[in-house]
């Protein structure tokens, strides 16, 4: 319902008496924060209705920052994986929103943003101080597209004085991540 961002079709089926089920009117205000309708969530919620608990983690993850701060104004909770979501698919000013509001996230953001290849994101997490382990070097040597950006980033912000791990090489999977390891002091035997 709240998918497509009709907010004109909403009002009619509310003046001919549709009130919709409290499932169907969590699914409208989760599709229209996936999807970025702010003025669909405003009227659903001005009113009476009410999302999820994901509801806005649904707006961080599809970038609408706009839905994220209006869903806060209104009482939903940002959590850590709010973070992540805004994270993993690269929503860096959703990223920079949360911490500007003191709002924390997991190493689990580091690493599903390091997997999708958002460089900007992984470096500024790191630059707040998240942990990233060799875990997430292993795993993002399988990338191919940025793994050599991505590593670089990885160990050089991180200053872990990573060398490599056999498992690592044999994962790599791509030339530029493998002269890059062996140019920081990794030697496969």
């Amino acid at each position: 319902m709240g998918e497509k961002g009709d907010l004109e079709v909403l009002k009619y089926l509310r003046s001919i008496g549709y009130r919709g089920t409290e499932l169907t009117i969590a699914y409208a205000i989760d599709n229209a924060a996936i999807n970025g309708h702010l003025e669909v969530v405003k009227y659903l919620h001005s009113i009476g209705y009410k999302g999820e608990e994901w509801t806005i983690n649904y707006a961080a993850e599809n970038g609408h920052l706009e839905v994220l701060k209006y869903l806060r104004s209104i009482g939903y909770r940002v959590k850590e994986c709010t973070i992540t979501c805004a994270a993993q698919n690269g929503h860096l000013e959703v990223v920079k929103y949360l911490h500007s509001l003191g709002y924390k996230g997991t190493k689990d953001a580091v690493y599903c943003a390091a997997m999708n290849d958002h460089l900007k994101v992984v470096k500024y997490l790191i630059e707040l101080g998240y942990e990233c382990d060799e875990l997430i070097i292993n795993d993002a040597q399988r990338k191919g597209k940025n793994a050599k950006q991505l590593l670089k980033v990885l160990i050089d912000l991180y200053s872990i004085r990573y060398k490599g791990t056999e498992k690592a090489i044999k994962l790599a999977g791509c030339l530029e991540a493998f002269e890059y390891l062996q140019s920081i002091g990794y030697r496969y035997s």
